[in-house]
């Protein structure tokens, strides 16, 4: 008798949840980052450049202005944390700010930015995100079309 209800109990949470329904809910409490990134500009100062990159987060959009120091920085920590394979523009000792160099770069950190957001482990990593809030406290908000809003026209 006892095993006959408890058998019934199981029945009823298999028809009441089926995997699927459990999938979902696992997902919903999941945090997936969608960003996309895009290379605006190279920012010439007096020894060093600065690199101008759009940032789309889930649809808030922001510039991040950040050196290449930052990015190789940023590159060895996820690669020694995640042993990635991950294409990033080489160190130059001489001609770092000459034309050809920086546009080599740029290409260079675009490429490893898109291979970045390909990457589900990585852009979702706490690492990653981590590096993102600290350079979108240092970069400009541009838009967010995530709040929706209303204009009201004066006739």
């Amino acid at each position: 008798m006892i095993s006959d209800i408890s058998l019934n109990q199981e029945q009823n949470l298999n028809i009441n949840s089926p995997p699927i329904l459990s999938f979902l809910k696992k997902q919903r409490k999941r945090s997936i980052q969608y960003v996309t990134f895009k290379m605006q500009t190279v920012k010439i100062h007096k020894t060093f450049a600065e690199y101008q990159v759009e940032v789309n987060e889930q649809g808030k959009i922001w510039i991040m202005e950040i050196r290449y120091s930052t990015l190789w920085q940023f590159y060895q920590k996820l690669k020694k944390l995640f042993g990635i394979k991950l294409t990033f523009p080489s160190k130059h000792l001489f001609g770092n700010l000459s034309p050809d160099t920086l546009k080599k770069r740029a290409i260079g950190i675009q490429q490893f930015l898109q291979e970045l957001s390909s990457n589900y482990k990585l852009i979702n990593s706490d690492e990653c995100s981590q590096f993102l809030t600290k350079q979108k406290h240092y970069g400009t908000q541009v838009i967010d079309l995530t709040e929706i809003e209303e204009f009201v026209l004066d006739a």
